[in-house]
């Protein structure tokens, strides 16, 4: 498979699951003049040998992506890794995987059995990055027992492996100058800004600047009935001086957007 083919399939599966990500892309549309650029997709995952951040790569490396730098989110629990690819109209790939070995040892057994049932033929294909969970459906209680120690657990375990959110190069943006004048956009449309660590992260000084939307519930369907719960966001970024990388304090706060509000 082409990698144009597989970023086109993520894309669909990313926007049929969660429409809103659509009406945000028609509004920035309805405003600029030029292409709409993809900085970077993010997909997560857990750091088990079965289906760790390497083996997602796979697909992408075979593809003509390079690896460029580890990242290590120790507030979060996570690891993680880019790449790039030498056409700088395709976008930067971001894999995140959860530390399971740094959660309780009830926790580690939920995700520990739950990867060990993958049919290992499910990874024949790049289109199991577009293919939701290959494990059987969760439980909406085992949903809420590993959210306790992890929002990022929970949204792999209910969403599996589907792009996590891509991202507007508003560098490459011709109406849109900055982050605030897009944030306020999308406020002004009804669309929540991520607050945490400030609606916009990073600085020039350091390269990069970062926002995003809030995800909005859809309905997912669990072992015992369908339920309402985040979804995936879509991100906005501005690059300076020719920055290719990420900053770990603004990604900390990134990832937060799909955190489920605690009544």
């Amino acid at each position: 498979m082409k990698i144009d083919d597989l970023l086109n399939h993520m894309w669909k599966t990313y926007t049929s699951l969660n429409p809103h990500i659509k009406e945000v892309l028609d509004l920035i549309k309805s405003k600029e003049n030029t292409e709409i650029l993809n900085d970077h997709i993010a997909l997560r995952t857990f750091n088990h040998e079965r289906i760790n951040k390497n083996k997602l790569a796979d697909f992408f490396l075979g593809s003509g992506y390079k690896f460029v730098e580890n990242l290590h989110f120790d507030q979060k629990r996570l690891d993680a890794s880019y790449y790039i690819h030498p056409n700088n109209k395709l976008p930067r790939i971001f894999i995140s995987e959860l530390r399971i070995q740094d959660f309780s040892t009830e926790f580690q057994n939920k995700i520990n059995d739950i990867v060990d049932g993958i049919d290992k033929n499910k990874f024949n294909s790049p289109l199991f990055l577009t293919n939701g969970t290959p494990w059987e459906k969760i439980s909406y209680l085992d949903y809420k027992m590993v959210q306790k120690e992890s929002d990022y657990a929970a949204w792999v375990l209910s969403h599996g492996y589907i792009a996590n959110h891509f991202t507007v190069s508003v560098t490459d943006c011709t109406f849109f100058k900055n982050l605030q004048q897009i944030n306020l956009f999308l406020k002004q449309n009804g669309f929540e800004i991520n607050s945490s660590g400030g609606e916009i992260k990073g600085s020039p000084k350091i390269g990069l600047e970062q926002s995003s939307i809030m995800a909005k519930k859809i309905s997912v369907a669990f072992s015992d009935g369908i339920y309402d719960i985040p979804g995936c966001y879509y991100e906005f970024a501005f690059r300076y001086n020719g920055f290719d990388g990420f900053i770990t304090s603004s990604a900390n706060h990134i990832f937060e957007s799909t955190n489920e509000k605690k009544a």
